[in-house]
């Protein structure tokens, strides 16, 4: 679904409200998520955005398909070093400072732009982009809710699929193959240096413990040394819980979502330590109001688990894996703002989406959890988009 041409006159006018807060006179933009988030395509384009004005859209290829999909001029891009004359040929200024998204953009290509604008100042403007984008509009948020429908629906699926002996790959493989039969875009973007991810990480038994590269608490230990995180060919038994920690996505809007599965039911003491998730989850839920520091929000739940609940020491990890947040920010990428983490700063507002995930793992016995993709609205707290049941499943 394409964005409504309202939906990216605001974006781009919100932007331009930051870019003079800065003093940036224009912005230069490469990076996928971005480009599409303002200019409403995927083709390999640049968008330029000017402080004032409407922006022009710079396509490498392909130029017919951007031209159908951005509501904006779309202008064949020939090299970098051409794009000043195109700026100014599309009847705008240059610059005397632009921004760039200096967080992502490899130092050769910076080294490209740098040389192409001589008498430029190159600033950085992703931290204005990354803010903004953290807050949803109605229609983002729809497309949201989308994605958690088809959520739903894989999730049923998996009660009919799922037999002893199964391999983790053979789950994830039908798990996915549904999700994309149902509409699931298939590609799951992240913005972090070096982050890869297939579909989420399903994973069962001891192996949901094995420490990885990949940042969450749970990630699973892949199948070869080459993909060391996520489903590997261990064959699920009886009575192993089961994560099923899954993104689906439309129109690229990822909803982030995990629940425990098992074959009969899972022991009392990994059943209780479930039920514990759940109660955290909603705390977390309840205290995602806008004007809270995120910060603040961790150390709260943090505490709260460590007072209250025997699984303070596997509370989000165990050892040397536990990780130092309890949620993240979704949307066109699956590691945005606001993190609900440890000395977070971020101010949280009505429209961020967060994925809350409070897990738990044991050494040598498995991990048990939940996740649900979140929208902060008002001083009751956040709304739940995901909406597939929260108890446990089991087969």
């Amino acid at each position: 679904m394409r964005s409504p041409l309202t939906e990216l006159q605001k974006r781009v006018t919100d932007f331009q409200v930051s870019l003079r807060k800065k003093g940036v006179e224009g912005a230069l933009l490469v990076q996928r998520a971005d480009t599409l988030y303002f200019s409403g395509t995927a083709q390999n384009v640049h968008v330029y955005i000017p402080d004032k004005g409407k922006p022009i859209v710079l396509a490498y290829r392909d130029f017919e398909r951007a031209q159908r999909e951005s509501s904006w001029q779309v202008i064949p891009l020939k090299g970098i070093s051409k794009i000043p004359k195109d700026i100014q040929e599309a009847g705008l200024p240059l610059p005397r400072v632009m921004g760039l998204e200096l967080d992502v953009l490899p130092v050769n290509n910076f080294e490209r732009y740098r040389k192409s604008f001589p008498e430029i100042t190159l600033v950085d403007i992703s931290g204005e982009i990354r803010l903004q984008r953290s807050m949803k509009s109605d229609w983002e948020i729809a497309r949201l809710e989308e994605s958690a429908q088809i959520m739903s629906l894989v999730m049923e699926f998996a009660k009919e699929v799922l037999q002893p002996g199964m391999t983790e790959v053979e789950l994830e493989g039908l798990l996915a193959g549904k999700a994309r039969a149902l509409g699931h875009d298939g590609l799951v973007r992240m913005r972090g240096f070096n982050s890869e991810l297939y579909v989420g990480t399903i994973t069962a038994g001891a192996g949901s413990t094995a420490h990885s590269s990949f940042d969450a608490p749970i990630t699973g230990s892949g199948i070869s040394v080459a993909h060391p995180n996520g489903a590997s060919l261990h064959e699920i038994q009886i009575g192993e819980p089961i994560v099923v920690d899954m993104v689906t996505v439309v129109s690229g809007y990822q909803i982030d979502q995990t629940r425990i599965l098992s074959l009969k039911p899972l022991s009392q003491e990994l059943r209780m330590a479930y039920e514990t998730a759940r109660q955290v989850e909603e705390r977390i839920r309840s205290a995602l109001i806008p004007e809270r520091i995120a910060g603040e929000v961790y150390e709260e739940i943090l505490t709260w688990v460590s007072e209250n609940t025997p699984y303070g020491e596997n509370f989000m990890g165990f050892g040397t894996s536990r990780v130092s947040f309890i949620g993240h920010g979704v949307g066109l990428e699956l590691d945005e703002l606001p993190t609900i983490s440890k000395g977070s700063k971020i101010v949280l507002k009505k429209g961020m989406v967060v994925a809350i995930e409070p897990k738990f793992v044991f050494p040598g016995i498995g991990a048990v959890g939940i996740e649900d993709t979140v929208v902060i609205e008002a001083e009751l707290g956040a709304r739940y988009l995901s909406t597939t049941p929260r108890e446990l499943i089991e087969v």
